[in-house]
């Protein structure tokens, strides 16, 4: 099978710093620094050739960056931004300007929010020369508002980049019918960056020897680690032919580094136990028992 071609465009560039955040930090070198680690996550896939609109701090007029596209000629065209308004604009939405390039922004719009953790502002329509004149499906993601003085902060940290990163790189895959192949990439000079496998979630169980615990969003379904929450919930958790069993009946399971994880659904419906997902924050799960 032929390799999917994509293009990962980081806005702005050298003289146009893009949006300026409240501390003095410039949406330029946001951008760039996600493409990169965006790249470093795609281009070890055999079933991708990824290639960016620029590596460093220069800058490129809009037909240059949708000429890259073009020529090649690309599958898939990502550009990379943050959001600029007031102070208190905040949330996450990618944009797409024709309708075949919408199921691309729902994907990626879905991966990302889970990463982010902000307000969902959806996958909408935006007349943005570069998703509009690629001839390819494409979408402008707007991670996060830099005018926004707490998201300007998460943009620049970097365990939220890699963590964004990483799902915008899983919703590429999705949409694309490839596999995901987790890597530990490196950057030339840096350290590997370090990724986890999946965006997580934060999963608080309340009982009295409650703890929160880290769970990952696979695909839109909260897996959770199975013993510590299943013995916390009164249940009896083993193991059988490689599957997770709660209270003797075996459910599907996950493995990520060496620890077995369950579905959330199928951990609290055998326990008869309530969980919720927090609507501000979609990355934060509540467990109760009943």
């Amino acid at each position: 099978m032929a390799k999917k071609r994509i293009v990962i465009d980081a806005g702005h560039g050298n003289q146009d710093p893009g949006a300026i955040g409240p501390t003095g930090k410039k949406e330029k070198d946001f951008n760039l620094t996600m493409a990169i680690k965006l790249d470093a996550l795609l281009k070890g896939n055999p079933n991708l050739q990824v290639s960016l609109t620029r590596r460093t701090d220069v800058f490129l007029e809009l037909k240059e960056r949708v000429s890259v596209a073009n020529k090649m000629p690309a599958d898939l065209f990502i550009s990379i931004h943050a959001n600029a308004a007031s102070s208190s604009a905040n949330g996450t939405e990618t944009f797409y300007n024709r309708t075949t390039s919408a199921p691309l922004a729902g994907v990626i719009q879905r991966h990302m929010l889970a990463a982010t953790g902000f307000k969902d502002r959806g996958a909408r329509y935006g007349n943005f020369a570069v998703i509009r004149d690629t001839k390819m499906d494409a979408v402008l993601l707007e991670v996060g508002f830099i005018s926004n003085p707490e998201e300007e902060k998460k943009l620049f940290q970097d365990d939220f980049q890699n963590r964004v990163a990483l799902a915008v790189a899983q919703g590429i895959c999705e949409y694309l019918g490839v596999p995901f192949d987790i890597q530990t990439p490196t950057l030339p000079g840096q350290e590997p960056v370090k990724v986890t496998p999946y965006p997580e979630m934060s999963v608080t169980v309340h009982t009295p020897a409650g703890s929160t615990y880290t769970g990952y969003n696979v695909k839109g379904t909260t897996w959770v680690p199975s013993r510590p929450i299943g013995e916390l919930l009164g249940g009896r958790i083993g193991y059988t032919k490689g599957k997770v069993t709660i209270n003797g009946e075996a459910v599907e399971t996950m493995n990520i580094d060496g620890v077995g994880y369950v579905t959330a659904r199928d951990l609290t419906k055998l326990l008869d136990a309530r969980i919720f997902w927090d609507k501000e924050s979609r990355n934060k799960v509540e467990i109760y028992p009943k």
